[in-house]
């Protein structure tokens, strides 16, 4: 299991990860990050919860409209795991959650899971946590 987190706020662009800057609980040998970093390589194959939550805005200088985050797995969003919101104003942070399974193969493993900012505009991230724990 782990969970990281990232308190400041971040701008993330279009497509871009959320960077998490402290690992807070490392668990096992099943999920590995690198501080700072956004990608989580799972290395062993089973079924692994997924829980992300994050404030997020329209930054400063933005247009207002539909921001949203969501799961990738090797490059690919998760199916059913994003979250939406529509500010009316810049910097209006409104909080998402996210939890969703996800399955790694094979006898190696070695999948990336990221949060990443699926939105069509560069989005402020705050107060960003995940966890990933490994189910069976």
């Amino acid at each position: 299991m782990i969970n990281a987190v990232n308190v400041p706020i971040q701008l993330v662009a279009t497509g871009d990860s959320v960077l998490f800057s402290s690992t807070r609980v490392a668990t096992g040998c099943a999920v590995r990050h690198e501080d700072g970093s956004g990608r989580f390589v799972v290395l062993k194959p089973g079924i692994y919860r997924v829980t992300a939550n994050a404030d997020i805005a329209v930054p400063t200088g933005g247009t207002v409209g539909p921001i949203s985050i969501g799961l990738s797995q090797d490059g690919e969003g998760v199916i059913g795991a994003e979250g939406t919101v529509t500010p009316t104003v810049v910097d209006a942070y409104f909080n998402v959650a996210i939890t969703s399974l996800v399955r790694v193969y094979g006898p190696c493993g070695n999948s990336v899971v990221s949060l990443v900012n699926t939105s069509d505009i560069d989005i402020n991230v705050e107060n960003a946590s995940i966890v990933i724990d490994r189910l069976c």
